[in-house]
């Protein structure tokens, strides 16, 4: 059976471009963030490395790898690849996000406009709408869920 178009074979919905290239977008300033702490080219100084867990920089990359990167990376893909689980698993990217700046503030005790805006951008993919690339939405209605007494 021939995929619909707009849709991929093997999965259940339309691609969501815009939806890949935005969580692409995090995901890319996540591995550049990772790679950055570990190679020493974003060093954050020595008053910021000491408030650390273990005054390490590697250690906060794998956490921002694995609390930012990889969740926006699969987003990605799946919004690509028309996968139904794109919309749910983007809001808990998201959630992920706001949650990842809000233990990043408590350890580092110090905000910049980047925390600013990543929350904005946590809070966009935990409350957007995404939709079809006919502008329907891919939420089901209530209705549709519920039987008639």
């Amino acid at each position: 059976m021939a995929a619909e178009a707009g849709q991929s074979a093997g999965h259940n919905g339309p691609r969501r471009p815009g939806l890949a290239w935005a969580a692409a977008g995090v995901a890319s300033t996540a591995w550049a963030g990772g790679v950055g702490l570990v190679t020493g080219v974003l060093a954050l100084g020595d008053e910021l490395t000491s408030r650390l867990p273990f005054g390490s920089p590697v250690l906060g990359a794998i956490a921002l790898v694995l609390f930012v990167a990889v969740p926006f990376t699969i987003v990605s893909v799946l919004a690509a690849r028309g996968d139904e689980q794109a919309e749910p698993l983007a809001a808990l990217a998201g959630a992920m996000l706001v949650g990842w700046i809000a233990v990043e503030l408590a350890v580092l005790r110090e905000a910049s406009f980047l925390h600013v805006l990543f929350v904005a951008i946590g809070v966009a993919f935990l409350l957007a709408d995404w939709h079809d690339p006919d502008g329907s939405s891919t939420h089901r209605d209530l209705s549709e869920t519920q039987r008639a007494p």
